[in-house]
């Protein structure tokens, strides 16, 4: 290490200058006060152990600059470890404030995207219902005059007549008796033929005076007949006929005769529209009233509907 004339080596600094990381960065010695630039002369020889750090002598006056020497060989040496840290030095006093900078205002940035909706704040209290109005309904005005009734549109075109259905099977049954017969008061007439029957729900048996009706449907009867008193009967005496199905007396279909000489005769015939709704059905042709003959019966059914 040579100080700062360039010719005069300074001992035992040649390992401890800062300037080669070897020193404590005490800032005490020569080469570490010096601005000057280090130059080598000789080679350097290997490091020596650190001696133990010693106390640390009070700062010296600071030398006057030296002329600027030539540059030197700069040649780096090893880097010697770390010494420990030195004390903090005392803080400089605060520079004088420098002058304001020119306050030059960027153009404005773009606006952000709009934040979420906050919640919906609690609905407030109701205020008082105010005074119900005055309601005067006035006068209701004339009714105005019936506008004209327009002209009546033409007729649309007749649509195509549709396919004509399949009939539906006929139904009919004729029964008769040949014999006068008479009939006790609450008993019904006798029919010992049956002259004809087309289909199978409407049927009859001989010497019976039941029709019977195997299908639901709405049937049209008609009877015929002659009724006349017998000769032991208490005169005037009221001869009453109705239709019967299944023991109940349809409601209409009834004719009566009072017999009032014992001769007398009386042409009867009884008609009626009977709606069957559950089967197998009886229709029966009751008389009553006392005990009457009959003569010339018949009776006619059909299915109609």
């Amino acid at each position: 290490m040579y100080n700062s004339d360039k010719n005069t080596l300074i001992a035992g600094y040649l390992s401890c200058c800062g300037r080669c990381g070897n020193c404590g960065g005490c800032g005490n010695c020569q080469c570490c006060t010096s601005a000057e630039t280090v130059v080598l002369r000789g080679s350097m020889g290997p490091a020596g152990p650190t001696g133990a750090q010693g106390p640390a002598g009070q700062t010296g006056p600071t030398g006057p600059t030296g002329a600027t020497g030539a540059t030197g060989l700069s040649i780096t040496g090893p880097t010697g470890p770390t010494g420990p840290t030195g004390p903090t030095g005392a803080t400089g006093a605060t520079g004088a404030t420098g002058a304001a900078g020119l306050s030059v205002t960027g153009p404005t940035g773009p606006t952000g995207t709009t934040g979420p909706t906050g919640p919906t704040g609690p609905t407030g209290a109701t205020g008082a219902t105010g005074a119900t109005g005055l309601s005067i309904t006035g006068p209701t005005g004339p009714t105005g005059p019936t506008g004209p009734t327009g002209p009546t549109g033409a007729t649309g075109a007749t649509g195509a007549t549709g396919a004509t259905g399949a009939s539906a099977p006929l139904e009919t049954l004729t029964a008769y008796s040949t014999p006068s017969q008479v009939v006790d008061t609450g008993d019904p007439v006798v029919f010992d033929r049956t002259a004809a029957q087309t289909g199978t729900q409407i049927t009859h048996a001989d010497n019976s005076a039941e029709i019977q009706i195997s299908q639901p449907g709405t049937y049209y009867a008609a009877y015929n007949g002659t009724a006349f008193p017998q000769p032991n009967a208490s005169l005037p005496e009221t001869n009453l006929l109705v239709f019967t199905l299944n023991g109940t007396q349809i409601t209409g279909a009834a004719t009566q005769h009072v017999f009032t000489t014992a001769n007398e005769t009386s042409a009867q015939s009884l008609s009626s529209v009977i709606t069957v709704t559950t089967t197998p059905a009886t229709l029966q042709v009751v008389s009553s009233g006392g005990a009457f003959g009959y003569s010339n019966t018949s009776l006619n059914i059909f299915k109609i509907g």
